[in-house]
Order: structure tokens, then sequence, then C-alpha cells
């Protein structure tokens, strides 16, 4: 909608449609998938006719983009909140973390959109890009400044463990962890994936 007047950014308004905007939209890929998400139908949930929805967004990848985001400040907020509660990060409490959120990548429909074989890539990258600082400022935290020492094995910087995590939480969330039972799960991400930075 090449023609479609853009809705003015910067206002409150504008940031409570567009998040509005977002929200019906993850509700609706849950229920239907990515590539069953028509402009038409959001529009009807949101309250509003097809061209509000291109004010907003340009294109579905754009809305796509936006989707992603908020789902992964999600899960980096998961990750901050269990790090955080934790008196002492030690690597049976990050394995903790860890298997949680890359089970709530797998079974909640909310982040089917993400573990799209079409979109992970996608996701991926949108992790290195926006990820990597908040997850950096994370680990120096709890894992590098903490009182009682640092957590992080010795040679190992908060830039590689940021990017060690990412790789692994997209990987496992996507495929899967070897084991049949959570105990075998949770060994496994211990000694493959924790072990490597803790």
């Amino acid at each position: 909608m090449e023609n479609t007047r853009k809705a003015k950014a910067g206002t409150p308004q504008y940031e409570a449609v567009k998040r509005h905007i977002v929200a019906t939209s993850i509700d609706l890929m849950t229920e239907k998938g990515f590539s069953k998400l028509r402009f038409e139908e959001l529009a009807k949930r949101v309250g509003c006719v097809r061209t509000t929805i291109y004010r907003y967004f340009d294109s579905k990848q754009e809305l796509l983009r936006e989707v992603m985001l908020v789902l992964m400040y999600e899960i980096t907020n998961d990750i901050i909140q269990q790090t955080a509660d934790t008196k002492r990060v030690t690597r049976r409490s990050f394995t903790e973390s860890l298997f949680k959120i890359i089970t709530a990548l797998r079974t909640e429909k909310r982040y089917a959109v993400v573990m799209d074989d079409q979109n992970v890539k996608y996701f991926s990258e949108l992790m290195v890009e926006h990820f990597t600082e908040i997850t950096s400022l994370m680990l120096t935290k709890f894992m590098v400044s903490d009182s009682k020492g640092r957590v992080l094995k010795k040679g190992i910087t908060v830039e590689y463990a940021v990017h060690w995590l990412i790789h692994q939480i997209i990987s496992y969330g996507f495929l899967g962890m070897a084991g049949e039972t959570e105990k075998e799960q949770k060994d496994f991400l211990n000694k493959m994936v924790v072990s490597v930075i803790i």
C-alpha cells in the first residue's frame, strides 16, 4: 500500500496502537501460524480497516520483525529474571534457567512463530543484533561482577558467552534437547552447553 499515509510516530497514541497491532498479531499467529496471517483478519481483530495496519507496517515482513522483537525481549527477560532470582549463579542454577527457556520455546504455541523453519534464521539474526547488549549486561552483573567472585570460566569473555548462548538457545529451541527424561535433558545441557562457559 504505497500511497497509504503513515501514522505519526513518536506519540503515545501511535505506540499504543502499534503495540495493540503487534499483540493481536502474536495471538493470531499463535492460533493460525505466520503463513496464514492476513492483514484483513488482523484489522478485523484490532477493530480497524486494513489500510490502518499499513499506516503502521509496510509489509507482513516488517510486522514479523516487530513480533519477533517482542517475543525476543520476553525470552530475554525470562533469562534475566531467572538469573536475578538466584542468590548465586552456579552451573546447576544456570542449567535450570536454560532448560526452562528452551522448553518454553519448544512447547509454548506463542513461540511457534520464531521456531518456524522459515523464520528461525531471521530470529537468530535479530537475537544477535538485539540480545547481545542486554545479555552482556546481565552476564556481567551476575557472572563476572558477582561479589562472591567470577562465575564465567577463566578465559571466557562475556561476548563469547553471549554468542554461545544465543546459538545454543536457538539450536535446541528449534531441534530439541538430547535425552528422554527431564533429568537427561538437563544433564545434557549442563555438560554440552553450560560447562563450556561456567
